[in-house]
């Protein structure tokens, strides 16, 4: 099976009513010159379930940072073995989900694999991961990769979802970098960068369509802010942040160029989904 196309000129025209009557040729020069950039949807892949449906003739999957959200419960079935990995139990993950707001204690499956003990502890061999908002988590992108690797069968698939950082409170953030993602790799970071708990801290905007770029700020609480988020990196050994920042198409460039310096794993097909504020990424190796 090969993945859907990353455009389709009938699902681009039907899903963008200013497209109407423009012929096929010309709506993929509109998609290059301006949908990319606007984020538009331009393939059947739309949305998580779009997403989740490709993994129907899959025996078995392993969703990675499920929390209380499974995805691909709806594919279950006696044939088919689905387990699920987060980075704590589920006792510690219902107990979570109560303090939250719209989180439901209840919603939280069975967890096969803690990964805070590492990926080595994960014998079998699956034949595709799937993760939702969890690779803008990983300290050390190049390694996460390598190790979702090593637990796929030959042939398997890593489907993801991950923020459009334009599109959520990352949006004042700067796009990350290859030097960004291969520093992290050469220093083997196993927490997130005291950079990125300052962005994280200091420089989100839930309501950034209406806020000024903090990083012209001149304001005395933003060194208030700077010496809090310091000291929650210094008094913790693991903050919860956004390691990275990425839209799709520098997701794309990005991988690329990893694979091509021989950091990350080759791979048969590689699509990138916009879908608004988030996009999807599908890897079959």
């Amino acid at each position: 099976m090969t993945f859907p196309p990353e455009f389709d000129p009938t699902v681009y025209r039907s899903l963008h009513p200013d497209l109407a009557g423009i012929e096929d040729a010309r709506l993929i020069d509109h998609w290059e010159a301006f949908g990319l950039a606007e984020g538009r949807t331009a393939s059947q892949i739309n949305d998580r379930f779009g997403l989740m449906s490709l993994l129907k003739s899959c025996s078995s999957i392993l969703e990675i940072g499920v929390f209380d959200c499974p995805s691909v419960e709806f594919l279950r079935d006696e044939k088919k073995k689905i387990h699920y990995a987060d980075w704590l139990d589920k006792e510690s993950l219902k107990t979570r989900a109560a303090l939250i707001p719209g989180r439901n204690p209840e919603n939280v499956p069975d967890i096969h694999y803690l990964l805070s003990q590492g990926y080595a502890q994960i014998t079998e061999r699956y034949d595709a991961i799937v993760s939702h908002h969890c690779i803008e988590h990983q300290p050390n992108l190049i390694q996460h990769l390598n190790d979702i690797h090593s637990i796929l069968n030959p042939g398997g698939w890593y489907l993801f979802s991950v923020p459009d950082k334009r599109r959520c409170f990352d949006h004042f953030i700067p796009e990350s970098t290859i030097v960004d993602v291969v520093e992290a790799f050469y220093n083997q970071r196993v927490k997130p960068a005291l950079k990125s708990v300052i962005e994280h801290r200091c420089f989100t905007r839930h309501d950034y369509q209406s806020s000024s770029d903090p990083y012209q700020s001149f304001s005395p609480e933003l060194r208030l802010c700077f010496d809090s988020a310091f000291q929650e990196f210094a008094s913790h050994d693991y903050v919860d942040v956004h390691c990275w920042q990425f839209t799709p198409y520098g997701f794309k460039h990005l991988y690329n160029q990893l694979h091509g310096l021989g950091f990350v794993p080759s791979y048969r097909e590689f699509c990138v989904y916009c879908a608004g504020a988030e996009f999807y990424v599908a890897l079959a190796f």
